[in-house]
């Protein structure tokens, strides 16, 4: 295995450019300034997701920068996807209580009216799809959390500054999340308020009464849940939306089997995401000394298990380039945030996901494309 020393750069069409050619000729990378190893091939990536000597970053991220308290580290600190073993455990199966199939289903006609509401005002967006659809999620997450529609500009400001904190932060970042997470959480801490005494159908309901075992969410973790729904479920889907679309609009022979046989849909969404994946990888933190690019990493080295545009998610050896439309299993169950694994005819393919309402993504995609997949796709 290959390693290459890279330059750290702020600009992110700099760091990406150089993580392209680092992949290009090495194994994995070491970003000089952060220490971060950059895991590139498919096989290493598959093999580290599943090595108990590595877990989630948690709040590491947050030392490095600085942040040692405050609201926002607190949040951050709080989610289910920052923790591990039985503080997560617990969050998980109580927050899966709240996501009963009814809800899923609720999820799916929500996302499909409200696509095709935003398709059929496409011209009111002159034609842009990322101005027509990128308020999709967060209209959704909304409408699913019992959030009325009036607050979805908030929402998307808030969660924009707030996206920020899944990475490495500059200070400015830092100062805009830090802004944003105190009216978010007190928005959301009175809507939890208001249906803990007067329940409705929907999502925070539920998440007020998920019960496991005589156990609940307390106040807190039932805020902070919402609010990690509603950041996730808006930016990660809505880039995942423009990353898959900009994907399609490039292949017209799949546009075109989209149109001939709509059950290949959710098949070609799938591939769209690896291919073009809106997260550039699973963030991992060594808790015992392990063997990576040939090199035994301490306990505390950072790692990031690339799977962006030309990393592990189309890496020639194992997975060939180009959309591939046969039918594929099911995502695992309980995916709740990082990275998944699939099987499709003949080779894995990861799907990035930041929580579990990223079983959005599908549903959104699907409205959309369906409709898009009927013009045609050179006009």
């Amino acid at each position: 295995m290959t390693e290459t020393v890279l330059e750290y750069s702020p600009d992110p069409v700099v760091a990406t450019a150089r993580l392209h050619a680092a992949a290009s000729i090495s194994d994995c990378a070491v970003v000089d300034m952060t220490g971060m190893i950059f895991v590139f091939r498919h096989r290493d990536v598959e093999r580290l997701l599943h090595d108990t000597r590595l877990e989630g970053v948690g709040l590491t991220l947050f030392d490095l920068l600085g942040v040692p308290d405050g609201p926002l580290r607190d949040w951050y600190g709080g989610l289910m996807f920052t923790n591990e073993g039985a503080v997560h455990h617990r969050l998980r199966r109580l927050v899966s209580k709240a996501f009963t199939p009814r809800s899923v289903e609720r999820l799916r006609g929500l996302a499909g009216r409200m696509a095709d509401d935003r398709l059929a005002r496409l011209a009111q967006f002159d034609g842009d799809l990322i101005a027509a659809f990128g308020g999709l999620p967060m209209q959704v997450m909304c409408a699913l959390l019992g959030v009325p529609d009036s607050a979805v500009e908030d929402f998307i400001e808030w969660t924009d500054a707030l996206s920020a904190v899944f990475g490495l932060m500059s200070p400015e970042q830092v100062a805009a999340a830090s802004g944003a997470i105190d009216p978010l959480l007190a928005y959301v801490a009175d809507v939890v308020e208001h249906r803990s005494h007067t329940p409705a159908d929907d999502l925070i309901s539920a998440l007020v009464a998920a019960e496991d075992d005589g156990e609940r969410l307390t106040r807190d973790e039932t805020v902070a849940m919402a609010v990690n729904l509603l950041a996730g479920g808006h930016d990660t889907t809505a880039s995942q939306i423009g990353c898959s679309l900009f994907t399609l609009l490039q292949q017209p022979d799949v546009m075109r089997l989209a149109t001939a046989d709509s059950t290949t849909i959710g098949s070609i969404v799938n591939e769209t995401i690896r291919l073009e994946p809106s997260l550039p990888g699973a963030p991992r933190t060594v808790i015992e000394p392990v063997e990576i690019g040939g090199i035994e990493r301490p306990v505390g080295s950072l790692v990031l298990l690339a799977t962006a545009t030309a990393t592990a998610n189309r890496d020639p050896s194992t997975i060939p380039w180009g959309v591939r439309s046969g039918p594929q299993p099911r995502d695992p169950a309980g995916a709740a945030g990082g990275l998944t694994v699939q099987a499709p005819d003949d080779a894995s393919t990861f799907t990035v996901s930041a929580s579990r309402s990223m079983v959005t993504i599908r549903s959104h995609l699907h409205h959309i494309c369906s409709p898009l997949s009927t013009a045609s796709p050179d006009g």
